[in-house]
C-alpha cells in the first residue's frame, strides 16, 4: 500500500493558509485607504520617512500607489479577498486530503506561475524568487501525488461507514 503524503500535504496547506493571511491583511489595508483623508495621511506619513535617496524602485511604487483612487483600492481589496477565499479553500481541502483540492491547488498554482516568472524577471527579489521555488515545487509534488495509485476503499457493507 503506497505511504499517504501526510505531512507535505499538511505543510501546503499551512502555506496556503499564510498566504491567505497575508492578502487579507493587505485586502483590509487596501479598504483601509477608500476613507476619507486616509491616503492623503498614510502620504504624509511616508513623506516623513527617510526612503526619498537610493531607494528609488520604492519611492516609485509610493508614487504609483499614491496615484489611485478609492475606487482601484476597493477593487484592489475585493480582488485580494477573492484570492484569499481560494487559497483557504484550497489549504482546507489539502489538510483534509481531498482529492479536489490537490487538483484545484495544481490548477490555481501552476495558473499563477508565468505572472510569477515575468515579476521575478521584471522585479527581482529573493521573496519573489522563493515564492516562485515554492509553488513550482508545490505543483511538482501534487503532480506527482495525483499520479500515485489512489488507496481502494473498502466494500460498503451493511453497518460499516466509510471515514470522512
Amino acid at each position: 500500500m503506497a505511504k499517504t503524503p501526510h505531512r507535505a500535504l499538511r505543510l501546503i496547506a499551512a502555506y496556503k493558509a499564510i498566504k491567505a493571511l497575508a492578502l487579507l491583511v493587505a485586502a483590509i489595508a487596501a479598504f483601509g485607504l477608500i476613507g476619507d483623508g486616509n491616503l492623503e495621511t498614510l502620504f504624509a506619513w511616508v513623506m516623513q520617512l527617510p526612503i526619498h535617496h537610493g531607494h528609488d524602485l520604492l519611492v516609485g511604487t509610493i508614487d504609483k500607489l499614491f496615484g489611485l483612487g478609492p475606487r482601484k483600492f476597493l477593487a484592489i481589496g475585493v480582488v485580494l479577498c477573492i484570492y484569499a477565499a481560494v487559497f483557504l479553500v484550497e489549504g482546507w481541502g489539502l489538510w483534509r486530503e481531498r482529492r479536489w483540492a490537490e487538483y484545484l491547488t495544481v490548477i490555481v498554482t501552476a495558473s499563477l506561475l508565468p505572472f510569477e516568472i515575468w515579476e521575478v524577471v521584471r522585479h527581482y527579489s529573493w521573496l519573489k524568487l522563493a515564492t516562485l521555488g515554492a509553488n513550482g515545487v508545490i505543483v511538482v509534488y501534487l503532480v506527482h501525488v495525483l499520479h500515485r495509485p489512489r488507496a481502494k476503499l473498502p466494500a460498503q457493507t451493511p453497518g460499516h461507514r466509510r471515514a470522512p
